[in-house]
């Protein structure tokens, strides 16, 4: 009995909430003096009146106010984050560009000494090949190449190691460097053309 009676009160006293919030309190009932508002911040307590629900200040809808901020940090997200994007990228690219050019150096040397008669062993062809895919695996990690792109450059360079001499692999790992400068050359010169 004693718990209906407090929830029948409860239930009471928030019915009358509404009224009591556009008419004040009835007369006597005590309460903030006329002109000091409800809300926290103010003396004893109390403090200015609250903006109604939904509207912001300048007349400008809650709703439209968090959109407005949330576009806004979006963008502002977005920008950072393409910019961290670019960064990074440039990055890990003159640090592959740094580590790749003395295993180019090597390659060079290599079909050099092929071309001018060198006798390269069956072994130096297995090294060479696994050189070469080394290469071509940190030029794909470097510039985030494709699955598609990588396979179709697997099936261009990495062929069976019996297939050719020692001699053409030598050679066909320092025509994969000239290739490889000349995509790099045409991924920069679309870059330039496409800067925002």
């Amino acid at each position: 009995m004693q718990k209906s009676l407090i929830i029948a009160t409860g239930l009471v006293t928030l019915a009358a909430a509404p009224a009591f919030a556009q008419h004040g309190p009835p007369a006597g009932a005590g309460g903030p003096p006329a002109g000091v508002g409800g809300g926290p911040g103010g003396g004893m307590g109390a403090g200015p009146p609250m903006t109604p629900p939904g509207r912001m200040g300048g007349g400008m809808s809650a709703s439209n106010y968090a959109r407005d901020t949330i576009a806004s940090s979006r963008g502002a997200f977005g920008r950072n984050f393409a910019q961290e994007q670019r960064q990074a990228a440039m990055e890990r690219v003159l640090e592959y560009r740094q580590r790749a050019e003395q295993r180019k150096a090597d390659a060079m040397a290599t079909a050099a000494a092929a071309r001018n008669g060198a006798r390269l062993s069956r072994a130096d062809a297995e090294r060479i090949r696994d050189a070469l895919k080394a290469d071509m695996e940190a030029w794909r990690e470097a510039f985030r190449i494709g699955r598609t792109d990588w396979q179709a450059q697997r099936d261009q360079w990495l062929l069976d190691r019996d297939s050719m001499t020692p001699q053409e692999w030598a050679l066909q790992r320092a025509n994969w460097f000239a290739a490889r400068d000349a995509w790099i050359a045409e991924q920069m010169q679309w870059a330039q053309a496409h800067r925002p």
